[in-house]
């Protein structure tokens, strides 16, 4: 799971942030996923370089997958693929300690997307029912 810090220096500049994936979640998320946290990718890459080639997105540069695990630059990548790939990608990103990650699979989990898919009165139910399930 990411550190809030993390998102925190993503949104305050210090982290550049990437979208991993050009297939069909990727292309449909890479706003999306960010703007749950209110940040924007600046980069967007793929394991395929021909889609990094081929693919221009809005604002957007492309790294290549080679590029991205050797980077210096401090990288906060979404991983935006489908189950078992997302792990296997996660692994070889994190080969690079600049470099830190978060899948869906993580995203689905975390209190702050909970909470923007459910809305607030939902969310605050299903805490207060998980209390109640712990306490019991």
């Amino acid at each position: 799971m990411i550190d809030k810090h993390i998102i925190e220096q993503a949104q305050n500049g210090a982290i550049s942030i990437c979208t991993y994936g050009l297939g069909y979640l990727g292309k449909r998320l890479y706003k999306e996923i960010p703007g749950m946290f209110g940040i924007k990718a600046d980069y967007f890459c793929d394991s395929s370089n021909e889609k990094v080639e081929s693919i221009s997105l809005e604002g957007m540069k492309g790294i290549y997958k080679e590029d991205l695990i050797k980077s210096d630059i401090h990288f906060l990548v979404f991983i935006l693929v489908d189950d078992p790939y997302d792990i296997e990608i996660q692994n070889e990103l994190l080969e690079n300690k600049a470099l830190y990650t978060v899948t869906l699979r993580e995203m689905a989990q975390m209190d702050e997307v909970m909470r923007i898919f459910y809305g607030d009165e939902i969310f605050d139910r299903l805490v207060s029912l998980m209390d109640y399930r712990e306490m019991n």
